[in-house]
């Protein structure tokens, strides 16, 4: 078997303020991808942000991809925007949910389902519910009781600028790393992961995991290193 096949490496990196800092540094991140794919490697990106707002970006800044994983893990698509892999949260749980995440003291709420942005609570097959609060407190409070009181259900994430978001716990970034790893027969310790937030905690530990320097204080706990530029990851990942 070809040993460049076999050694084949997979860069997986968080989008907002990981993959995107500011114009100049995703045009060097862009350029480092570019050199990371051209000898057979694979680049993805993981994001908690929906098709569209993901789409939105990707138009804006010529982001090329063959596979995306989008709202935190829950669904992944391909270069041509198919779904291949999706998972929903139970009606009957979210349901249960209504009553926890206080919708009354919302001021922005939206839910998705596959490629389906903007959906309301009572769409089927929701695969992320997000919702904003006038505080940081109180969304890091709500966030707190979900987690300690459906965690067999489903995963919130604090997510910043006072907001949560909720998946189903069949998944996350880690989880759907590991269904790409099986799609590119690709040995895990080839496979680097970089994010900066609550949602990335996961595959950092999961993987060779490192973080941005203005990474949440969390992740910086677990990861192995601390870089300012994906680009900087990517070429010590090439060297």
């Amino acid at each position: 078997m070809d040993n460049h096949k076999l050694n084949k490496k997979m860069i997986v990196s968080d989008y907002d303020q990981t993959f995107y800092i500011n114009d100049e540094d995703i045009a060097k991140n862009k350029e480092m991808v570019t050199k990371f794919e051209k000898v057979g490697n694979i680049f993805i990106i993981a994001t908690g942000r929906s098709y569209l707002d993901f789409k939105n970006k990707a138009n804006a800044y010529n982001i090329k991809y063959n596979y995306a994983i989008l709202n935190h893990g829950a669904t992944i698509i391909d270069k041509q925007d198919m779904i291949i892999h999706d998972f929903s949260i139970d009606d009957l749980v979210i349901k249960k949910l209504e009553n926890e995440i206080c919708l009354s003291k919302a001021t922005r709420f939206f839910c998705c389902s596959g490629l389906e942005s903007r959906v309301d609570i009572n769409h089927k097959n929701l695969t992320k519910i997000h919702i904003k609060y006038d505080t940081k407190e109180e969304a890091m409070k709500i966030n707190e009781t979900l987690n300690s009181k459906y965690s067999k259900f489903i995963n919130s994430y604090y997510v910043g600028n006072h907001s949560i978001e909720i998946i189903s716990n069949q998944t996350n970034k880690s989880k759907a790393i590991k269904l790409l790893i099986q799609k590119f027969k690709i040995k895990e310790e080839n496979v680097y992961t970089i994010g900066d937030g609550y949602s990335d905690i996961q595959m950092i530990k999961d993987f060779n995991g490192y973080c941005m320097e203005e990474a949440v204080e969390e992740l910086k706990k677990v990861a192995k290193k601390q870089y300012k530029s994906v680009s900087d990851l990517i070429g010590e990942v090439i060297s």
